[in-house]
């Protein structure tokens, strides 16, 4: 099956994408950069752990020793930046798929091609998975790039781990966008949707730890799944990977779904 419409929203977003991917990297430098400069960084601890328990949790700095490179990208940019980025790509790619289409009135010039619409649904998905995965390893290069020229020990395979994890949080959250513009045709509405989910999941996993009745519900969260059991220092969790990866398929189930059903004429 020719992947027709992934080449063709590729080749329309090349620009755009290349763009992101330079100004994501250009941030993972930057950050890495400043890492050698930092003089206070027995203070930059010793301010992490007086601070209040729920508030250390937000910044994933529970157990992080910020004097070591994984621990400070751990805090200053993979807790929140990274997932930021990530969504950036993902979430406009999502709200494009059908529903952007849907409100541009290019969907049913799309669909007078003979094509299905679950083959449409599934080339927008492999569609944002690239450019998703573009923005992912433009920020591991970087990365490298940086420690290499900086002489910082960095673990990069735990790097490219804690990326890949990254990337597949914003499947998670993208697929999920997709399921909604799918359902409604509002890019505006499923956008907004999964980004609440996102910033829900980011709060339940960091409060979990601390309040009794968040607990059962941190399984839920994307965050929980993406870092969590923190990849930079651990590399991948295959149970976290699966449950990312099954989060991806049920969504991107349901969009497929919800697109074959939906009635564009009403």
């Amino acid at each position: 099956m020719p992947l027709s419409i992934v080449g063709k929203v590729l080749h329309d977003q090349w620009r755009a994408l290349a763009v992101w991917t330079i100004l994501s990297g250009v941030f993972a430098a930057f950050y890495l950069s400043l890492y050698p400069s930092i003089g206070a960084v027995e203070q930059m601890q010793q301010l992490l752990d007086s601070m209040p328990p729920a508030l250390r949790a937000m910044f994933a700095a529970e157990g992080v020793d910020i004097g070591t490179p994984a621990g400070y990208l751990n805090v200053e940019f993979f807790t929140f930046l990274v997932p930021l980025l990530v969504f950036a790509v993902s979430l406009p790619a999502a709200g494009g798929a059908t529903a952007g289409e849907e409100e541009r009135g290019t969907l049913e010039l799309l669909l007078a091609n003979p094509v299905r619409r679950w083959r449409v649904a599934v080339e927008k998905f492999i569609a944002m998975t690239c450019e998703t995965a573009i923005v992912v390893a433009g920020i591991w290069v970087a990365l490298a790039v940086t420690a290499r020229i900086a002489g910082i020990d960095l673990a990069l395979g735990r790097v490219a781990a804690a990326l890949a994890s990254a990337g597949l949080l914003g499947l998670v959250i993208g697929t999920l966008a997709m399921a909604i513009g799918a359902l409604t045709g509002s890019r505006m509405l499923c956008i907004g949707f999964a980004l609440a989910v996102a910033v829900g999941g980011f709060f339940i996993n960091a409060l979990a730890p601390l309040v009794e009745g968040l607990k059962a519900w941190q399984v839920i969260s994307p965050h929980y799944h993406y870092i969590g059991y923190d990849p930079l220092a651990n590399g991948l969790d295959a149970g976290h990977v699966v449950a990312l990866l099954s989060a991806i398929a049920v969504f991107l189930g349901l969009a497929v779904l919800a697109f074959e059903r939906r009635d564009l004429h009403a």
